[in-house]
Protein backbone atom coordinates (compact mmCIF):
# COMPACT_ATOMS: atom_id res chain seq x y z
CA UNK A 1 0.00 0.00 0.00
CA UNK A 2 1.15 3.48 -1.19
CA UNK A 3 2.27 5.12 1.83
CA UNK A 4 -0.53 8.14 3.43
CA UNK A 5 2.44 10.77 3.39
CA UNK A 6 3.12 10.48 -0.44
CA UNK A 7 -1.11 9.86 -1.00
CA UNK A 8 -2.06 13.21 1.21
CA UNK A 9 0.48 15.24 -0.82
CA UNK A 10 0.19 13.62 -4.09
CA UNK A 11 -3.85 13.91 -4.24
CA UNK A 12 -3.70 17.20 -4.60
CA UNK A 13 -1.42 16.53 -8.06
CA UNK A 14 -3.77 16.66 -11.41
CA UNK A 15 -2.57 14.93 -14.23
CA UNK A 16 -1.64 17.92 -16.64
CA UNK A 17 -1.94 17.86 -20.72
CA UNK A 18 -4.28 16.20 -22.80
CA UNK A 19 -5.96 14.92 -19.94
CA UNK A 20 -6.41 17.73 -17.05
CA UNK A 21 -9.34 16.73 -14.78
CA UNK A 22 -10.20 18.66 -11.38
CA UNK A 23 -10.50 16.44 -8.51
CA UNK A 24 -13.03 14.72 -7.88
CA UNK A 25 -13.60 15.52 -4.72
CA UNK A 26 -17.24 13.78 -3.63
CA UNK A 27 -20.07 15.19 -1.90
CA UNK A 28 -20.38 12.21 0.34
CA UNK A 29 -17.76 11.58 3.44
CA UNK A 30 -16.84 7.84 3.07
CA UNK A 31 -16.99 7.80 6.81
CA UNK A 32 -20.73 8.35 6.27
CA UNK A 33 -21.16 5.08 3.99
CA UNK A 34 -19.75 3.00 7.03
CA UNK A 35 -20.71 4.86 10.24
CA UNK A 36 -24.17 6.41 10.97
CA UNK A 37 -23.64 9.80 11.82
CA UNK A 38 -27.52 10.89 13.36
CA UNK A 39 -27.26 8.55 16.24
CA UNK A 40 -30.92 7.47 17.53
CA UNK A 41 -32.16 8.91 20.90
CA UNK A 42 -32.60 5.85 23.02
CA UNK A 43 -29.55 4.89 24.93
CA UNK A 44 -27.33 1.69 23.78
CA UNK A 45 -27.35 0.38 27.25
CA UNK A 46 -28.45 0.51 31.00
CA UNK A 47 -26.35 -0.48 33.68
CA UNK A 48 -27.39 -1.32 37.65
CA UNK A 49 -25.30 -2.80 40.53
CA UNK A 50 -22.50 -1.01 39.45
CA UNK A 51 -20.42 2.29 41.13
CA UNK A 52 -20.45 5.24 38.71
CA UNK A 53 -16.42 5.06 39.37
CA UNK A 54 -16.56 1.51 38.13
CA UNK A 55 -19.04 2.32 35.26
CA UNK A 56 -16.42 4.95 33.74
CA UNK A 57 -13.77 2.33 34.45
CA UNK A 58 -15.32 -0.07 32.29
CA UNK A 59 -16.26 2.32 29.11
CA UNK A 60 -12.74 3.40 29.53
CA UNK A 61 -11.15 0.39 29.57
CA UNK A 62 -13.23 -1.03 26.77
CA UNK A 63 -12.31 1.84 24.34
CA UNK A 64 -8.51 1.32 24.75
CA UNK A 65 -8.30 -2.29 24.26
CA UNK A 66 -9.68 -1.02 20.89
CA UNK A 67 -7.16 1.54 20.22
CA UNK A 68 -8.28 4.69 22.04
CA UNK A 69 -6.69 6.97 24.03
CA UNK A 70 -8.46 7.97 27.04
CA UNK A 71 -8.80 11.97 27.08
CA UNK A 72 -10.92 13.11 29.74
CA UNK A 73 -14.13 12.21 31.31
CA UNK A 74 -16.76 15.43 32.15
CA UNK A 75 -19.84 15.94 33.96
CA UNK A 76 -21.89 18.18 31.99
CA UNK A 77 -24.38 20.83 33.63
CA UNK A 78 -27.16 18.91 32.56
CA UNK A 79 -26.16 16.03 34.25
CA UNK A 80 -25.16 14.23 31.14
CA UNK A 81 -21.37 12.56 31.47
CA UNK A 82 -18.53 12.96 28.13
CA UNK A 83 -15.97 10.42 27.95
CA UNK A 84 -13.34 12.13 25.75
CA UNK A 85 -11.07 9.69 23.39
CA UNK A 86 -8.81 9.94 20.42
CA UNK A 87 -8.11 7.12 18.17
CA UNK A 88 -4.53 5.75 17.54
CA UNK A 89 -4.67 5.90 13.77
CA UNK A 90 -1.03 6.35 13.04
CA UNK A 91 -1.94 7.01 9.41
CA UNK A 92 0.79 10.09 9.59
CA UNK A 93 -1.66 12.40 8.35
CA UNK A 94 -1.66 14.60 10.88
CA UNK A 95 -4.86 13.85 11.85
CA UNK A 96 -6.53 11.83 15.00
CA UNK A 97 -10.06 11.45 14.88
CA UNK A 98 -11.87 12.53 18.40
CA UNK A 99 -14.53 10.14 19.69
CA UNK A 100 -16.87 11.01 22.12
CA UNK A 101 -19.82 9.40 23.79
CA UNK A 102 -22.30 10.50 26.27
CA UNK A 103 -24.02 9.05 29.43
CA UNK A 104 -26.78 9.40 31.75
CA UNK A 105 -25.59 9.02 35.52
CA UNK A 106 -28.52 8.58 37.38
CA UNK A 107 -27.26 7.41 40.58
CA UNK A 108 -28.61 6.42 44.39
CA UNK A 109 -27.32 7.73 47.69
CA UNK A 110 -24.01 5.04 47.51
CA UNK A 111 -23.60 6.74 44.26
CA UNK A 112 -24.37 3.24 42.27
CA UNK A 113 -25.71 3.28 39.02
CA UNK A 114 -29.84 3.26 39.11
CA UNK A 115 -29.03 3.32 36.36
CA UNK A 116 -26.46 4.84 34.57
CA UNK A 117 -27.15 4.95 30.72
CA UNK A 118 -24.70 4.72 28.00
CA UNK A 119 -25.24 6.43 24.02
CA UNK A 120 -23.57 5.62 21.21
CA UNK A 121 -20.46 7.08 19.88
CA UNK A 122 -19.81 10.20 17.81
CA UNK A 123 -17.22 11.16 15.62
CA UNK A 124 -16.65 14.86 16.48
CA UNK A 125 -14.18 16.01 14.02
CA UNK A 126 -16.17 14.42 10.93
CA UNK A 127 -15.75 17.52 9.14
CA UNK A 128 -12.06 17.37 9.35
CA UNK A 129 -11.99 14.08 8.07
CA UNK A 130 -14.16 15.06 5.25
CA UNK A 131 -11.07 17.29 4.13
CA UNK A 132 -9.10 14.22 3.33
CA UNK A 133 -7.97 13.46 -0.13
CA UNK A 134 -10.45 10.44 -0.18
CA UNK A 135 -8.15 7.26 -0.16
CA UNK A 136 -6.89 8.49 3.37
CA UNK A 137 -10.61 8.29 3.92
CA UNK A 138 -10.58 4.96 2.61
CA UNK A 139 -7.89 3.83 5.12
CA UNK A 140 -9.48 5.45 8.08
CA UNK A 141 -12.28 4.18 8.26
CA UNK A 142 -11.44 0.82 7.58
CA UNK A 143 -9.56 0.97 10.70
CA UNK A 144 -12.03 3.11 13.07
CA UNK A 145 -15.37 1.83 12.33
CA UNK A 146 -14.11 -1.85 13.36
CA UNK A 147 -12.91 -0.26 16.17
CA UNK A 148 -15.75 1.70 17.76
CA UNK A 149 -17.46 -1.89 17.28
CA UNK A 150 -14.96 -3.70 19.12
CA UNK A 151 -15.41 -1.18 21.63
CA UNK A 152 -18.95 -1.89 22.22
CA UNK A 153 -18.71 -5.37 21.68
CA UNK A 154 -16.33 -5.65 24.96
CA UNK A 155 -19.08 -3.71 26.81
CA UNK A 156 -21.99 -6.13 25.36
CA UNK A 157 -19.88 -9.30 27.24
CA UNK A 158 -17.70 -7.25 30.02
CA UNK A 159 -20.98 -5.54 30.77
CA UNK A 160 -23.22 -8.13 31.60
CA UNK A 161 -23.21 -8.69 34.73
CA UNK A 162 -24.28 -5.21 35.56
CA UNK A 163 -26.50 -4.68 32.86
CA UNK A 164 -30.22 -3.96 33.15
CA UNK A 165 -31.65 -7.50 31.26
CA UNK A 166 -35.17 -5.54 31.18
CA UNK A 167 -32.96 -2.72 28.87
CA UNK A 168 -30.91 -4.89 26.39
CA UNK A 169 -28.10 -3.95 24.25
CA UNK A 170 -28.97 -2.24 21.61
CA UNK A 171 -25.79 -1.91 19.58
CA UNK A 172 -25.66 -2.66 15.83
CA UNK A 173 -22.24 -3.31 14.16
CA UNK A 174 -21.72 -0.92 11.97
CA UNK A 175 -18.96 -1.87 9.97
CA UNK A 176 -20.26 -4.20 7.37
CA UNK A 177 -16.70 -4.00 4.84
CA UNK A 178 -16.07 -1.12 2.51
CA UNK A 179 -18.43 0.12 -0.24
CA UNK A 180 -16.87 2.53 -2.91
CA UNK A 181 -18.41 6.30 -3.53
CA UNK A 182 -18.48 5.62 -7.27
CA UNK A 183 -18.43 2.38 -8.51
CA UNK A 184 -15.03 -0.08 -9.00
CA UNK A 185 -12.36 1.69 -8.08
CA UNK A 186 -8.28 1.15 -8.86
CA UNK A 187 -4.96 2.23 -7.86
CA UNK A 188 -1.32 1.88 -8.81
CA UNK A 189 -2.50 2.65 -12.50
CA UNK A 190 -2.39 6.20 -14.67
CA UNK A 191 -5.66 7.31 -15.87
CA UNK A 192 -4.66 7.07 -19.50
CA UNK A 193 -4.40 3.38 -19.41
CA UNK A 194 -7.37 3.22 -17.35
CA UNK A 195 -8.69 4.75 -20.00
CA UNK A 196 -7.41 2.72 -22.74
CA UNK A 197 -8.28 -0.17 -20.80
CA UNK A 198 -12.29 0.74 -20.32
CA UNK A 199 -12.47 1.95 -23.88
CA UNK A 200 -11.24 -1.47 -25.01
CA UNK A 201 -13.39 -3.54 -22.90
CA UNK A 202 -16.38 -1.87 -24.26
CA UNK A 203 -15.15 -1.57 -28.05
CA UNK A 204 -14.23 -5.52 -27.70
CA UNK A 205 -18.01 -6.04 -26.71
CA UNK A 206 -19.40 -4.01 -29.61
CA UNK A 207 -19.74 -0.85 -28.03
CA UNK A 208 -18.89 2.05 -30.56
CA UNK A 209 -16.51 4.71 -28.64
CA UNK A 210 -17.82 8.40 -29.78
CA UNK A 211 -15.25 11.39 -29.14
CA UNK A 212 -16.62 13.81 -26.82
CA UNK A 213 -15.49 17.21 -25.59
CA UNK A 214 -13.60 16.90 -22.60
CA UNK A 215 -14.52 20.09 -19.72
CA UNK A 216 -11.28 20.73 -18.34
CA UNK A 217 -13.18 22.22 -14.69
CA UNK A 218 -15.16 18.66 -14.70
CA UNK A 219 -14.62 16.54 -11.77
CA UNK A 220 -15.00 13.63 -13.47
CA UNK A 221 -13.93 12.16 -17.02
CA UNK A 222 -17.25 10.73 -19.60
CA UNK A 223 -16.31 7.96 -22.12
CA UNK A 224 -19.49 7.55 -24.24
CA UNK A 225 -20.24 4.84 -26.43
CA UNK A 226 -22.94 3.96 -29.01
CA UNK A 227 -24.46 0.42 -28.95
CA UNK A 228 -25.74 -0.67 -31.90
CA UNK A 229 -29.54 -0.96 -32.22
CA UNK A 230 -30.31 -1.57 -36.10
CA UNK A 231 -26.54 -2.81 -37.45
CA UNK A 232 -25.52 -1.78 -39.84
CA UNK A 233 -27.15 1.77 -39.55
CA UNK A 234 -25.02 4.20 -37.38
CA UNK A 235 -27.79 5.12 -35.29
CA UNK A 236 -27.47 3.46 -31.29
CA UNK A 237 -27.77 4.13 -28.05
CA UNK A 238 -25.96 6.50 -26.16
CA UNK A 239 -23.80 4.81 -23.21
CA UNK A 240 -21.78 6.51 -21.31
CA UNK A 241 -18.51 5.49 -18.27
CA UNK A 242 -18.04 8.15 -15.73
CA UNK A 243 -13.84 7.91 -14.17
CA UNK A 244 -13.99 10.04 -11.30
CA UNK A 245 -10.24 10.53 -10.21
CA UNK A 246 -7.38 11.53 -7.76
CA UNK A 247 -3.96 10.91 -8.39
CA UNK A 248 -0.67 10.45 -6.10
CA UNK A 249 2.38 11.81 -6.04
CA UNK A 250 3.50 9.73 -9.55
CA UNK A 251 0.10 10.61 -11.13
CA UNK A 252 -1.40 7.26 -10.66
CA UNK A 253 -5.07 6.41 -9.73
CA UNK A 254 -5.18 7.18 -6.07
CA UNK A 255 -7.96 6.25 -6.36
CA UNK A 256 -9.85 6.40 -9.86
CA UNK A 257 -13.85 4.77 -9.80
CA UNK A 258 -15.69 3.91 -12.48
CA UNK A 259 -19.26 4.75 -12.81
CA UNK A 260 -21.52 3.41 -15.20
CA UNK A 261 -23.82 6.74 -16.64
CA UNK A 262 -26.78 5.81 -19.09
CA UNK A 263 -30.24 6.35 -19.53
CA UNK A 264 -32.50 2.98 -20.20
CA UNK A 265 -35.28 5.34 -21.04
CA UNK A 266 -33.76 6.91 -23.56
CA UNK A 267 -36.26 7.81 -26.71
CA UNK A 268 -34.83 5.17 -29.53
CA UNK A 269 -34.65 6.12 -33.13
CA UNK A 270 -37.78 4.92 -35.32
CA UNK A 271 -37.17 1.05 -35.93
CA UNK A 272 -38.23 1.15 -39.62
CA UNK A 273 -40.05 -2.24 -41.02
CA UNK A 274 -36.81 -3.99 -41.54
CA UNK A 275 -35.62 -3.36 -38.06
CA UNK A 276 -37.96 -4.94 -35.88
CA UNK A 277 -36.26 -8.25 -35.82
CA UNK A 278 -33.51 -6.01 -34.56
CA UNK A 279 -35.42 -4.21 -31.71
CA UNK A 280 -36.88 -7.80 -30.65
CA UNK A 281 -33.42 -8.98 -30.17
CA UNK A 282 -32.18 -5.51 -28.48
CA UNK A 283 -32.20 -6.10 -24.53
CA UNK A 284 -30.54 -9.40 -24.88
CA UNK A 285 -28.07 -8.54 -26.82
CA UNK A 286 -27.18 -5.07 -24.89
CA UNK A 287 -26.91 -7.17 -21.69
CA UNK A 288 -24.51 -9.52 -23.49
CA UNK A 289 -22.24 -6.85 -24.52
CA UNK A 290 -22.75 -5.10 -21.03
CA UNK A 291 -21.21 -8.32 -19.47
CA UNK A 292 -18.71 -8.77 -21.81
CA UNK A 293 -17.61 -5.31 -21.45
CA UNK A 294 -17.58 -5.59 -17.42
CA UNK A 295 -16.09 -9.51 -18.14
CA UNK A 296 -13.17 -7.51 -19.99
CA UNK A 297 -12.56 -4.99 -16.93
CA UNK A 298 -12.59 -7.16 -14.71
CA UNK A 299 -10.22 -9.27 -16.26
CA UNK A 300 -7.63 -6.62 -17.28
CA UNK A 301 -8.06 -4.60 -13.96
CA UNK A 302 -8.04 -7.17 -11.26
CA UNK A 303 -4.29 -6.17 -10.26
CA UNK A 304 -5.75 -2.50 -9.90
CA UNK A 305 -8.04 -3.22 -7.50
CA UNK A 306 -8.41 -0.87 -4.48
CA UNK A 307 -7.32 -2.10 -1.45
CA UNK A 308 -9.96 -3.81 0.47
CA UNK A 309 -12.29 -3.13 -2.60
CA UNK A 310 -13.95 -5.72 -4.91
CA UNK A 311 -15.29 -5.78 -8.69
CA UNK A 312 -18.97 -5.73 -9.17
CA UNK A 313 -21.13 -5.69 -11.90
CA UNK A 314 -24.52 -3.16 -10.28
CA UNK A 315 -27.19 -4.14 -11.71
CA UNK A 316 -29.42 -2.55 -14.60
CA UNK A 317 -31.66 -0.02 -13.48
CA UNK A 318 -34.30 -1.38 -16.01
CA UNK A 319 -34.38 -2.95 -20.00
CA UNK A 320 -33.15 -0.27 -22.63
CA UNK A 321 -35.75 1.46 -24.74
CA UNK A 322 -38.46 0.54 -21.60
CA UNK A 323 -40.81 3.63 -21.44
CA UNK A 324 -40.05 6.07 -18.74
CA UNK A 325 -41.62 5.69 -15.32
CA UNK A 326 -44.73 7.29 -14.64
CA UNK A 327 -44.59 10.64 -13.29
CA UNK A 328 -45.68 10.41 -9.71
CA UNK A 329 -48.21 13.41 -8.99
CA UNK A 330 -47.64 15.74 -6.30
CA UNK A 331 -49.70 15.25 -2.93
CA UNK A 332 -52.40 17.48 -2.31
CA UNK A 333 -52.88 18.96 1.03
Amino acid sequence: MMGFTKALIGSFVLLIGSVAFAQGWPSTSVLDLSYRIDRPNYPVAAYRNISVSGFRSMVRKAFQASGFTFVSVDEQKDRSTIFRFSYNADLKMGLKPEVFLSADELLNGKKGCDPCFLRFAQIKNIAEIRTLPWMAQYDLSALLVPAIDQAYSILESGGREHSDPSYGFNYKRQWAGERNLFGNSFAGISLSKLKESVVSSYRNAGFIPIEGDTDPKSSYLELIFSFPIDPPKDSGAIYKVRIHSQFDADGNCHPCELVEQYNPYQQLPPAGFAGILNRATLESRFTAARDAAYEGLRTGLQGYLRPRSGFSIPPKPAALGSPPPPVTPPAVT
